[in-house]
């Protein structure tokens, strides 16, 4: 359903907009890691645990704001002796409200905690698996590379040597 969603948004961009212009919105800005498998489980799993973390800042900070927002109230209501009933089920209204806050409060840290960890995690596998298996290969072709050069090189100043020796003497 997603994925025909949106091709027909594509599609249908592609009517609107200009050839040279639709080439240059699908163009990626950031060079996603598709070359190794660990080092995108690596950067994948930074990008949430990064973004668990924020969403734990937030929820906890809007938790705050609302619960200076209805506080103060309840504790004026609870104070009155004499209610009318449109204030008893105000006082009522306040105490449940907070404790649906609390309850979510905590099962968002609970939630976005399970992500983070299990995030953190994802980025250690992933960057060990990375350093441990595949960086070592990628040092070694860079060696072998590196010593061709220098033997392509040696070899060619070998040849060019008596060519020079030759020319020196005419």
């Amino acid at each position: 359903m997603l994925i025909r969603l949106l091709k027909a948004v594509w599609l249908g961009l592609r009517c609107v907009l200009p050839e040279q212009l639709s080439e240059s919105y699908m163009e990626s800005k950031i060079p996603l890691p598709t070359d190794n498998i660990y080092k995108f489980y690596a950067l994948f799993a930074l990008f949430v645990f990064i973004f668990s973390v924020g969403a734990i800042l937030y929820v906890n900070q809007t938790h705050n704001d609302r619960v200076l927002i209805l506080y103060p109230e309840l504790e004026a209501l609870k104070k009155s002796e004499d209610l009318p009933p449109r204030d008893q089920t105000r006082r009522d209204l306040l105490e449940r409200l907070l404790e649906v806050q609390k309850a979510d409060l905590k099962f968002y840290k609970n939630t976005l905690g399970f992500l983070s960890g299990l995030a953190f995690w994802g980025m250690m596998f992933g960057f060990w698996r990375w350093h441990r298996d595949v960086q070592p290969r990628i040092d070694e072709a860079n060696r072998v590379q590196l010593e061709i050069a220098k033997l392509q090189l040696a070899k060619l100043q070998a040849e060019i040597a008596p060519a020079e020796g030759a020319v020196d003497k005419t």
